[in-house]
């Protein structure tokens, strides 16, 4: 009890003699302190919805709990199977066609000579990541109709019947979803890279150079090796985000027709709990990703470590 004691109020006076020093740096951390009190700490509290029949009228006092009734119906209900399928699908089509390809593009922009040209590139590519998500779906739904060009490709060649959108067949649906995200990431993705590739030594080029490398070469064994660590922390960080699919998106695009290819976990949360008010269920389903999504982190960062000595942390 002593050494208690002596142990707090020597921690007391630390604290003290730090604050008078650094007073103007704890002032200055505060907002930030504050900002993720507010949005990141207080809002695990909520997580107790997932083990109650929440009433928003009743508050979660005054709720139903109800233990793991939540959790059981997520493992025993045969949609889940098809939820996580289709955003396991989608989080898969994003890193083997929308991850890698930004890294060419960083390539191929950083080896340009014609600077004019490369900087219009980089302003074309760029440009469509700051387009409201709502005039990007507003453009899809008017290319794909039954009237807007691509709508009429497909038509031409024998594709989709005569009068339909694309948007209410699920065999278009994915491909639609991949190719204007890639469309839209591809230019702001490669920033990254681009940076990554700029800040090699130039020396590295010069005694490849004089070793007789050419450019397949340079890239290979130079400017490949310099941004593995990059590549492969962001490849991280998309494992860990495999079940969380865009949202916007698919949301404002799909409907009852496609459900089957369409539905994902988050449109699956935001349809049954603002519009259907199961709250309980839906926060359990959130809470289910969230571990998974964990387990996937920590697991993709310690086999990136163990295969090629690179990772996160």
């Amino acid at each position: 009890m002593t050494a208690s004691k002596a142990f707090r109020g020597k921690f007391s006076k630390r604290l003290k003699k730090d604050w008078k020093r650094n007073k103007l740096l704890y002032v200055m951390i505060l907002p930030a302190f504050v900002y993720f009190m507010i949005f990141s700490i207080l809002p695990l509290f909520g997580l107790l919805f997932a083990f109650s029949d929440y009433n928003i009228a009743l508050g979660l006092a005054g709720s139903d709990w109800v233990g793991l009734k939540h959790f059981q119906k997520i493992f025993t209900d045969p949609y889940m199977l098809t939820l996580i399928s289709n955003t396991v699908i989608f989080s898969l089509l994003d890193i083997v066609i929308v991850f890698p390809l930004p890294i060419i593009l960083a390539s191929l922009m950083s080896a340009a000579k014609n600077k004019p040209f490369s900087k219009a590139v980089k302003t074309a590519v760029y440009m469509p990541y700051f387009i409201s998500i709502v005039v990007v779906c507003g453009m899809i739904r008017n290319f794909t109709s039954s009237t807007g060009f691509i709508g009429a490709f497909f038509q031409s060649i024998g594709q989709l019947e005569s009068g339909y959108d694309m948007l209410i067949k699920p065999d278009f649906f994915k491909g639609i979803i991949t190719s204007t995200n890639l469309w839209q990431q591809m230019g702001f993705n490669s920033i990254i890279f681009v940076a990554a590739i700029a800040g090699i030594d130039s020396t590295l080029y010069e005694a490849a150079v004089v070793d007789g490398a050419n450019r397949w070469k340079q890239y290979w064994h130079v400017t490949f090796p310099s941004i593995l660590p990059t590549i492969m922390m962001m490849l991280i960080i998309k494992i860990g985000g495999i079940l969380n699919v865009g949202f916007e998106k698919i949301y404002l695009l799909y409907n009852p027709l496609t459900y089957g290819v369409a539905d994902v976990l988050s449109t699956y949360i935001y349809r049954l709990g603002v519009e259907g008010n199961q709250l309980g269920l839906t926060t359990a389903v959130g809470l289910l990703n969230s571990i998974i999504s964990f387990v996937l982190l920590m697991g993709a960062n310690t086999l990136s470590a163990r295969l090629i000595k690179k990772s996160m942390f």
